[in-house]
């Protein structure tokens, strides 16, 4: 029983850390870098698919608008 136990929290301590890994991944893109990729498919694409796309363009979009940071203006 013991054994059992012990293979059970070592199971878990490696799913852990591998879930955990997987949420930081530092390698992943960040989707404000291709936004105009988006854009120019919903311009580019097929005007009877476009709605959706448009929709998801501008939403993602607005959202890497609104997270952008700009820095600090300069003390003159």
């Amino acid at each position: 029983m013991k054994t059992l136990l012990r293979n059970l929290a070592i199971a878990l301590i490696i799913l852990t850390i591998t879930v955990l890994a997987w949420l930081t991944d530092p390698t992943q893109q960040d989707p404000c870098e291709s936004i105009n990729d988006d854009v120019a498919g919903v311009l580019l694409g097929d005007p009877d698919s476009a709605e959706g796309m448009e929709t998801r363009a501008l939403g993602a979009a607005a959202q890497c608008d609104r997270t952008k940071k700009t820095p600090p203006p300069e003390p003159q």
